[in-house]
């Protein structure tokens, strides 16, 4: 906790900011107020109408407040002068009018106000207030998610089906072809790869509301989202009452897999709790063919080896959650949440390796993996207003625990001059890591249509990676210290950042710096190596939002990210693949110096169009290195001298009918790369990707929905992956007065989906072809229940939960 001690004066500080005078306040302040009864047309009170008290030179928001159950609003504390009242309640036309406020008793209370109803008839309404699959904003895109897309799929699934997100056979997920952050309802995941996988694979995508694809995070959020960043937003309901809704489901492809859980929600005017879990059972198969090939100076060809894997694999996932918001008061909410995801993962394998030599068996290999996962996280997060102008300071703490016990149980055939060696091993390798996170942010509102926001975070990590090699001799278990080690690991990030907001009559722009300083140190047991890095970084970020009209826009951003080595790829423990394949990582990894500019030209809120430039320096790259005897490959991650991407995307999302909706996208894009010790430029192959996705309602109650996707041949760095194309399709059929659904969906339908890349390193030529369970059939059934309490109360604390959990990220 002494790491943490240097920034509790600073959180000190943050509070004393709520006694500074009030910016957005030119007027002086006096003891008065403005109050009033809203109406509907029928002369009944009318509660939860939104009052907004603006400024009328500049519309400045200066106080806000929703009317009671009985109509009745009243705004504190105003300032004298002339502001502009306005009143807005879904369903009724906007009510404007101007008022002076004076210190006079009784002469602010304005007495009845009635609302009359919108022009729009119902159906309009229900057309035009459905949210369309792909909404484009500035800084974002928001994707909301229905049962008819995600057809009780797992969320890792059904990110591989939304447009620009690419989830690779090594479980990394790419947003645009760059590496990013996972963050769950705000907060990011400090998971490697496989952890990561495994909890996405936990969870339904049922559950999911939406999925932010943020390409160009602010300062307020980590610098190692050099990518971006991918925000997954859980259901939360937004109404007091009890709702949810139970699923279930099941498909096949070669293998059966079933789905089921369930969300509950349970919300009063002083508390909201959420209940979930979810199960999932995948078995699916991975075929993998390797073709490895050595060259000498001349480049001819001098050996090689070839191998065929052919493995069935098993998942069992259960994922419980449960959160819990307290409103202490009308400005403070106090949020709790805890989520255990526990995995079961089987794995049968079966390989041959030929040596090309020879032109004969070399041998064969079969392993038997058995893991146990459990991700354990718990936050609390506290949210206080200061007052009615949108000042108001959070407070985060978070605690992550991933801990992975695998046993392999391998046996290998040896073929070598007329010998036939048996060997029996069994590999046990346990990995764990802690994970201890603070933060605070501050907003401050300012005059002129500003704002200010200043925070800081500080965290720290330790990690423990064990791997025991036994061999088996009879039923005996005898240790190899060959392959046996012991690896530790912590590190160190503190952060200090401060942004800067404001909006002009038709600029919008945000400034914003972030400094983060990290330290960090590990140490190898058996060859008893240590290393450490101390260092510290600025990372700017500079956004440009100008408005040519109200439906044409221009959107321009640079910024500086780093990006910072997996705890896994800096782990220097061996991994199997097969007998003659393994993974590594690299301890003396340095982080990546990313720098990003963009330029974007919105036409109508539906066609988008970016530019992109990226240079990364210190980029990581992996390469796979032969041993002495040349009989086995390890593969691990390097830093080239930079890696330089140029592209241009093409958005265009739009209800073209009020039976159609289509979001298409477009992505060109171009990579280049230099070695540490090679001063060659590297040119990549212009990459062409292309995703539509259209649905279609047949009926009131039947709809249709049909997702292709193409991705061209590429160049990643070292490695050049071939073309393919998939199509997905499904319908959604409502029953029950809209309470249930019924889903069908087909992945893959043509089983064109596949995987094949060359990765070339330096003498080592190695060509991958691998085959997956993308073809399947999944049929889901999801019934939602649950209505509104009666005599209820609403306050202030729960309307503003409600738009905190739409607008804010934490």
């Amino acid at each position: 906790m002494k790491k943490f001690a240097g920034y509790i004066s600073f959180l000190v500080l943050l509070l004393f900011f709520d006694f500074l005078p009030r910016f957005s306040i030119a007027q002086e302040m006096v003891d008065t107020h403005v109050s009033g009864v809203i109406l509907d047309e029928k002369q009944q009170p009318l509660p939860f109408a939104a009052i907004i008290l603006k400024a009328i030179h500049d519309s400045t928001v200066t106080k806000t407040a929703l009317s009671e159950i009985d109509g009745k609003f009243i705004l504190l504390n105003v300032p004298t002068g002339v502001f502009i009242l306005e009143i807005t309640m879904l369903g009724y036309e906007t009510y404007r009018k101007q008022i002076e406020s004076v210190a006079v008793a009784r002469a602010n209370e304005l007495g009845n106000i009635q609302l009359k109803p919108a022009t729009k008839n119902l159906s309009a309404v229900t057309i035009t207030g459905q949210k369309p699959f792909i909404e484009q904003r500035a800084d974002k895109i928001v994707i909301n998610l229905s049962d008819q897309f995600t057809g009780g799929s797992s969320l890792m699934e059904v990110m591989d089906r939304l447009p620009g997100i690419q989830v690779n056979p090594d479980n990394m997920v790419y947003l645009n072809g760059r590496n990013v952050r996972i963050y769950i309802d705000g907060k990011p995941t400090p998971l490697s790869a496989d952890a990561l996988a495994g909890l996405l694979r936990g969870m339904s995508a049922t559950s999911i509301e939406r999925v932010e694809l943020i390409a160009r995070p602010s300062s307020k959020y980590d610098a190692s989202a050099s990518g971006g960043i991918i925000n997954i937003v859980r259901k939360r309901g937004s109404r007091e009452g009890l709702r949810g809704n139970v699923y279930g489901g099941g498909g096949f492809g070669r293998y059966a897999k079933y789905t089921g859980g369930f969300n509950l929600n349970f919300k009063t005017c002083k508390y909201n709790l959420l209940l979930n879990t979810d199960y999932n059972f995948n078995k699916y198969f991975v075929d993998n063919y390797i073709l490895a090939t050595t060259s000498g100076e001349s480049g001819i060809i001098s050996g090689g080896t070839e191998s065929m894997i052919k493995s069935v694999r098993q998942m069992n996932n259960i994922t419980p959650n449960i959160g819990l918001d307290l409103y202490l008061t009308k400005k403070t909410t106090l949020s709790f949440a805890v989520m255990n995801a526990l995995q079961l993962f089987k794995k049968n394998a079966f390989s041959e390796m030929m040596n090309l030599d020879e032109k004969s068996l070399a041998g064969n290999f079969d392993n038997r993996v058995k893991t146990k996962m459990n991700n354990f996280s718990s936050g609390l997060h506290l949210l206080h207003q200061m007052d009615t102008l949108g000042k108001e300071l959070t407070v985060d703490l978070d605690y992550y625990r991933n801990a992975n016990y695998s046993d392999q149980h391998n046996t290998e055939r040896i073929f070598s001059q007329g010998r036939d060696e048996l060997r029996r091993t069994f590999f046990d390798q346990n990995n764990a890591f802690d994970v201890y996170s603070a933060k605070a942010d501050l907003t401050l509102p300012l005059k002129h249509k500003a704002q200010m926001e200043s925070g800081f975070k500080s965290s720290y990590v330790e990690t423990y990676n064990r791997n025991v090699l036994y061999d088996i001799n009879g039923s005996k278990l005898i240790p190899n210290d060959s392959q046996s080690d012991l690896y530790r690991y912590s590190e160190s990030i503190h952060a200090l950042y401060t942004t800067f907001h404001q909006e002009l009559k038709k600029l919008s722009y945000q400034l914003g710096l972030r400094a983060e300083g990290t330290w960090n140190s590990g140490r190898q047991l058996q060859s008893n190596q240590r290393f450490s890095q101390n260092y510290i970084q600025l990372f700017p970020t500079v956004f440009f939002d100008y408005k040519f009209t109200d439906k044409h826009s221009f959107i321009f951003s640079f910024d500086k990210k780093t990006n910072r080595p997996t705890y896994e790829n800096m782990n220097p423990l061996l991994r199997i693949v097969n007998a003659n394949n393994f993974v590594q990582g690299n301890p003396n990894l340095r982080p990546v110096s990313s720098y990003n500019g963009s330029a974007t030209l919105a036409y109508r809120t539906a066609l988008f169009v970016t530019a992109n430039f990226g240079i990364d320096f210190r980029d990581f790259t992996y390469f796979a290195f032969q041993n002495q005897s040349g009989d086995s490959t390890v593969t691990r991650p390097v830093n080239n001298r930079y890696t330089q991407t140029v592209s241009l995307i093409t958005a265009y999302n739009r209800q073209i009918k009020p039976w159609w909706y289509t979001s298409t996208n477009i992505n060109l894009r171009k990579l280049s790369y230099q070695l540490v010790d090679d001063h060659v430029n590297i040119t990549g192959i212009t990459n062409f990707n292309f995703d539509t996705y259209n649905s279609f309602s047949l009926t009131k109650q039947l709809s249709w929905l049909i997702l292709f996707r193409y991705r061209g041949k590429s160049q990643e760095r070292n490695i050049k992956t071939d073309a393919y194309f998939t199509l997905t399709s499904g319908l959604r059929q409502s029953l029950l007065k809209k309470r249930a659904t019924v889903s069908l969906n087909v992945t893959d339908i043509f089983s064109t989906f596949k995987n094949r890349y060359l990765q070339q390193s330096l003498a080592l030529r190695q060509v991958w072809e691998n085959r997956y369970e993308t073809t399947t059939l999944r049929l889901n059934f999801t019934y939602n229940f649950g209505g509104q309490i009666n005599k209820v109360k609403k306050s202030d604390s729960a309307a503003d939960e409600r738009r905190r959990s739409d607008t804010k990220e934490n």
